[in-house]
């Protein structure tokens, strides 16, 4: 399987392939023929493996990377917080992100709603960070201003506190990332809601579960822990694009005292 189509997700190879198939993408394959039947994700990859093939040899690719995906088809794991019945067998949050965290070699992206003294959720991370100089990028919400308000006192003060109140550890730090539009007053209103990590761009956790105390255990809190390198990749994919098209900002931590 050529190793650049491991991280184009499974939707997109069976949306080509019928593209192919049908004639609707007459090889050889070009950006502007892709984006044009609205495949917009992983074009690199995509032109990499299949640039420069006939219609025979492009099926061929794909039909190989699609059986071997049905063979290796993941099974996604429960992952829960919170009281749980005798015969329950869900891994527990807690359990499973500090394993993600202590197994992360390369890259973590972490997006979450709400933090709350978080060192010992994230102290693992901080780990491998230290380490095994592990990137960390965190999107994380900040409350929408109001009018009146000063953008650059407001973005300091929330995100200043969330170095103070959730990372003590000094250096390394993670990249903080914040939606641009909290900086609009609403409405309409907007948060940073979403609760997941990627971790090497090969695993992918996504909960309910907010990375606080009770968020950990002693909520009611389900997720779910998924092995599979093509997921994980398109999922960090849509964080990195919000970086790369400018509508995430980086928070550059400047304040003395923080």
């Amino acid at each position: 399987m050529p190793a650049s189509l491991r991280t184009v997700s499974t939707a997109v190879l069976e949306q080509l392939r019928t593209a192919v198939a049908t004639g609707a993408i007459k090889p050889p394959l070009d950006r502007a023929a892709l984006v044009g039947f609205g495949i917009r994700h992983q074009l690199d990859a995509i032109e990499t493996a299949l640039a420069g093939h006939k219609s025979a040899a492009c099926l061929a690719v794909l039909d190989v990377v699609l059986a071997e995906r049905e063979v290796r088809k993941p099974t996604p794991e429960l992952v829960w917080t919170g009281p749980e019945a005798p015969a329950g067998t869900a891994r527990d949050t807690a359990v499973v992100l500090r394993a993600l965290f202590e197994g992360a070699r390369e890259a973590v992206i972490l997006a979450g709603y709400s933090f709350d003294h978080a060192r010992d959720v994230l102290a693992p991370l901080y780990a491998s960070m230290r380490d095994h100089h592990v990137d960390a990028k965190f999107f994380v919400d900040v409350p929408q201003i109001e009018h009146g308000q000063d953008p650059a006192a407001h973005i300091a003060t929330h995100l200043g506190q969330f170095y103070a109140l959730n990372w003590p550890f000094g250096d390394p730090r993670p990249r903080i990332f914040y939606d641009r539009r909290a900086l609009q007053p609403g409405p309409p209103f907007c948060s940073m809601h979403a609760k997941c990590v990627v971790v090497d761009g090969a695993r992918a956790f996504v909960s309910s579960a907010n990375f606080t105390q009770r968020g950990q255990e002693r909520n009611i809190e389900v997720g779910v822990l998924i092995d599979d390198p093509s997921f994980a990749s398109f999922l960090a994919g849509q964080w990195i694009g919000l970086v790369e098209s400018g509508m995430v900002r980086e928070f550059r931590l400047t304040i003395p005292g923080f």
